[in-house]
């Protein structure tokens, strides 16, 4: 019995640090599925994203694109709102990987009072916007959305929005 409640605690520890998400549907795209993961740092707040994306037919899109993931390293005070509201201070500040953003406080569905931030990666790659609330499951993201930047014009611009499944 003591196991059992162990694995039990553990479980729901380990889903406590991750989300599920659903992709809407885009004019290439027919959806998908992603999930947000936490990992273990002491210094760093690092999300991964995994992700798969199910293309419209006539999309000639290589099957490595098309499924893969991306990981985050944030400063430690993103794991609970101190950093939203950090930030939300500051307008902006500058990471070793990206430059953060504050956009402004918004409602998203049952979470009111959420944070929108946006994410520059220094690659040059993606722009990713999030909406922070502290009631949300994971690294806290009821939404993503990913804008791409890209040499190739179906592409450039094109975004992936990925919504917290309830």
């Amino acid at each position: 019995m003591k196991t059992l409640f162990l694995i039990l605690i553990m479980t729901m520890s380990s889903l406590a640090h991750s989300a599920q998400y659903t992709l809407r549907e885009g004019k290439l795209h027919k959806g998908g599925v992603a999930s947000v993961e936490v990992l273990p740092h002491e210094s760093l707040f690092i999300v991964k994203m995994d992700y798969e994306v199910f293309k419209r037919s006539w999309v000639p899109a290589p099957p490595e694109v098309l499924k893969g993931d991306t990981v985050l390293e944030l400063p430690t005070q993103f794991k609970d709102e101190r950093g939203y509201l950090e930030l939300e201070t500051l307008g902006s500040m500058s990471i070793p990987d990206a430059e953060l953003k504050f956009i402004r406080r918004t409602n998203f569905g049952k979470y009111h009072d959420a944070y929108e931030a946006l994410v520059l990666p220094k690659n040059g790659k993606t722009k990713i916007e999030v909406i922070y609330h502290p009631n949300v499951p994971g690294a806290g993201w009821a939404q993503v959305r990913i804008t791409f930047i890209s040499n190739v014009p179906l592409l450039n611009g094109y975004q992936a929005i990925a919504d917290l499944k309830n």
